[in-house]
């Protein structure tokens, strides 16, 4: 108990999300994705490292799987996901250049983000990826309409694919079902860990085409960058909500 404590207070030292409070204001603006999508090498690097950090997560999770199907489940769409990195890569490479340095800043960021939402076992593990990636993707898939037609075709399909949410989901739920105190638990995780992904939401698109100001308050930059994407995460919290409730989990 007193691990999951110290875990909830390392979290939330970290977050610089704004306040909620009613001075703070909304944007009641319609916001079009499209607009959120950084450099193209940008947006593909970032997807690379995604891909690879989601098999090399699902790999190490799967030895301590709690069966074997599940650990088989985990392998395979391990693989996949490798197969995908490996395929954006070559689409990366036409841009003339590996990009091997944005790459590893990308991978560093995301190295960081999953240290922070570390979880205590293979259920808190498995559910770190189906809320945390599972809010990314649903990003990616939302910004992925700024690409060319060509490329936006191939990464919507990668994206849609739900493979990786539906393991989780039928694994979550399984497990639950067995053991129940599991439920309050993984609730509690969950809503620990949802403000690290908004900001790793913030930080992966581009608010070049958005006309936000400059400021070097963090506070007060951070609070303006989630007013602007308030349209976006309202769609991506309500699909969060939705994964929740599919577990019987408020979120």
């Amino acid at each position: 108990m007193l691990d999951w404590i110290r875990r909830i207070r390392k979290v939330s030292q970290t977050l610089t999300l704004p306040s909620r409070d009613a001075s703070a204001g909304r944007s009641q603006s319609q916001l079009n994705p499209a607009k959120l999508i950084p450099a193209t090498e940008v947006f593909f690097s970032q997807l690379i490292q995604q891909h690879f950090l989601i098999s090399d997560l699902l790999t190490d999770d799967s030895k301590d799987s709690p069966s074997e199907g599940f650990a088989s489940q985990q392998r395979q769409i391990a693989a996949s996901y490798l197969e995908r990195g490996k395929e954006l890569e070559d689409q990366l490479l036409k841009l003339g250049s590996s990009y091997m340095e944005l790459q590893q800043d990308m991978r560093d960021r995301l190295d960081a983000l999953v240290e922070r939402t570390e979880g205590y076992g293979w259920h808190e593990d498995l559910m770190r990826i189906y809320i945390v990636f599972g809010l990314l993707e649903d990003c990616q898939l939302r910004v992925a309409k700024g690409l060319t037609a060509a490329r936006r075709v191939r990464v919507e399909a990668m994206l849609s694919d739900n493979s990786l949410m539906d393991f989780c989901e039928q694994a979550l739920s399984r497990s639950i079902a067995d053991n129940p105190s599991l439920a309050n638990d993984l609730a509690l995780f969950g809503r620990a860990i949802v403000a690290d992904a908004l900001l790793e939401v913030r930080d992966m698109v581009s608010f070049e085409a958005l006309n936000l100001g400059k400021s070097e308050d963090v506070v007060s930059l951070t609070r303006e960058q989630f007013k602007l994407l308030e349209p976006l995460t309202s769609e991506l919290i309500s699909q969060h909500t939705l994964r929740m409730d599919a577990l019987g989990l408020t979120a």
